[in-house]
């Protein structure tokens, strides 16, 4: 096994990985021959993933960063998604071993992990973009992911159903509160906080949720977002889709990244089962969406501070 300080740093690297409001629901398990994820059930939100699905993709977006991160610092990760001999909150086990070098591909993914950040305000279009989507539809495939750009044709109905469902959630107390719990404060190291979220003045892109505001604001006054949309959809609708899902969606993420690209996981539009089904009559497969992602060139410069993480005595335990 790694020495302990070598653990410590793959998995305060693979905890930079998104979650859903920044809820970080994930708990890592150290044993003798092996580190654990499981999911959080503390953590899950009831009125905005009430069967615990986005949790799973969080976590599968961590798992994923942990193996870059291990990569990076000469380790290989041997993973088994769902062990049948632990309980139902256990994701995966990660057997460790030593590694001789590291790919130029793995160490790029792992520096992308520190440089990625959520970028909410609208986007320029992405440069040189059949390169970059030939690469991260391989990434995703590699994960059992379906990935596919919606295009200009299908961002009209993405914004008509988004328009839709804001409407139904501002008249959701329930789900307000939840919202309002975790997005536009800075008192706790987990929550999205107001300095990651754009100000009034801003106008909300139309395809994203809704969120109080913040302080984030940019000096082109650009209000016509024209980043690429990507869906993410997987065969089928298991936990282990939603693992692997995850899996994608870190990878996508951090190769963008990785191109100089700014990116921004939209969830909002696959909690609805209704929704989902829309969604899926504009994708061009016959798999479940899951996520989807804006992918563009950022109109004002890269925030250099990153949005706190919980500790690691809160997430890091031995058996």
């Amino acid at each position: 096994m790694p020495s302990r300080r070598t653990i410590e740093t793959a998995v305060a690297l693979a905890c930079r990985a998104p979650s859903l409001y920044n809820s970080q629901p994930w708990r890592w398990v150290l044993g003798s021959q092996d580190l654990s994820l499981f999911s959080d059930p503390d953590r899950i939100l009831p009125a905005t993933d009430a069967f615990g699905r986005q949790m799973v993709l969080s976590c599968g977006a961590a798992l994923n960063h942990l193996r870059y991160a291990f990569a990076s610092l000469r380790w290989t990760s041997v993973i088994d998604r769902l062990p049948h001999s632990q309980g139902r909150q256990c994701l995966a086990t990660i057997g460790l071993a030593p590694a001789q070098d590291v790919s130029d591909t793995d160490d790029r993914m792992a520096t992308a992990i520190t440089r990625r950040r959520t970028e909410r305000l609208p986007m320029d279009p992405p440069g040189r973009w059949d390169q970059t989507f030939a690469q991260v539809t391989e990434l995703a495939a590699q994960s059992g992911t379906h990935l596919e750009d919606i295009g200009e044709h299908g961002r009209p109905a993405l914004e008509a159903m988004s328009r839709r469902l804001s409407g139904l959630r501002r008249a959701d107390p329930v789900y307000q509160a939840e919202l309002r719990w975790w997005a536009g404060h800075s008192l706790y190291p987990e929550g999205i906080p107001a300095e990651a979220l754009p100000a009034a003045r801003h106008r909300t892109v139309a395809v994203e949720r809704e969120f109080p505001p913040g302080n984030v604001t940019s000096d082109t006054g650009n209000e016509d977002d024209r980043a690429a949309i990507l869906l993410l959809s997987t065969p089928s609708d298991s936990r282990l889709d939603w693992v692997r899902c995850g899996e994608a969606l870190s990878a996508v993420l951090l190769a963008c990244t990785d191109r100089g690209l700014a990116t921004c996981t939209v969830t909002h539009l696959t909690e609805s089962g209704a929704v989902r089904t829309a969604l899926r009559e504009l994708s061009d497969g016959d798999g479940l969406p899951q996520v989807l992602v804006r992918v563009g060139r950022s109109t004002r410069p890269a925030p250099t501070t990153a949005v706190s993480r919980r500790p690691l005595s809160e997430i890091l335990f031995r058996e």
